[in-house]
């Protein structure tokens, strides 16, 4: 059984965002700098819809699997517009470059409808997110949903690297450049990806991708 299960989208294969995610995170443009993909690697290229979250007691693997096929199958494939780089944060992350209602509502049902298959985060898990800056705003999600970045604090994002070090700004023109068909193409919005963390410390990876509109 899989310790974590997370929503994630995740580029359609054959785009050009998916060709520069998979090498991104394979170190193709860092030579030997992979320190500052390691993180972003062990998730794998994605933007959180529903993040992490280990099953509730009496839910099963089968009934997430269903549940997901099923909240795909009723929603529209949609596009979005084009994506920028940007610093987010300290880290590098493809964002939006306009504003996206379709991405957000996505994302907002993702969070309320997956929510009966969270357990409840541990006090560790808890105590990890308390010791970041949060508002009060922050807190209350993560009362609620486990996480503090949801709904009204969303921002959905592409992570690229960890957080930068002085000296480390050249990276940002690497990706840029590196990234640059991706960045020409609006975004196709046309699955929801489960992915799978087997145990602590283990990557995340794509275990279903569930059609939009069957």
């Amino acid at each position: 059984m899989s310790l974590r299960y997370a929503l994630y989208f995740a580029p359609e294969e054959g785009t050009a965002l998916a060709r520069f995610g998979q090498a991104w995170l394979a170190g193709a443009w860092l030579e030997g700098r992979d320190d500052l993909i390691a993180e972003p690697r062990l998730y794998g290229f994605h933007a959180t819809l529903k993040p992490p979250f280990r099953l509730a007691e009496g839910r099963s693997r089968d009934e997430l699997l269903n549940a997901a096929a099923e909240f795909a199958r009723a929603r529209p494939a949609f596009t979005a517009p084009a994506l920028v780089l940007e610093p987010l944060d300290g880290f590098l992350a493809l964002q939006p470059s306009l504003p996206s209602p379709a991405i957000d509502s996505l994302a907002a049902d993702c969070v309320r409808h997956f929510d009966r298959f969270r357990a409840p985060p541990t006090e560790a898990e808890l105590a990890k997110r308390l010791a970041a800056p949060l508002d009060q705003r922050h807190r209350d999600l993560l009362k609620e949903w486990g996480y503090p970045y949801v709904l009204d604090r969303f921002r959905f994002h592409l992570t690229l690297t960890r957080r930068l070090r002085d000296g480390e700004a050249d990276i940002a023109a690497v990706a840029r450049a590196a990234a640059a068909a991706a960045l020409a193409e609006p975004v196709a919005f046309r699955s929801l990806c489960l992915f799978e963390q087997a145990a602590p410390g283990a990557a995340f990876r794509l275990s279903a991708r569930f059609p939009f509109g069957g």
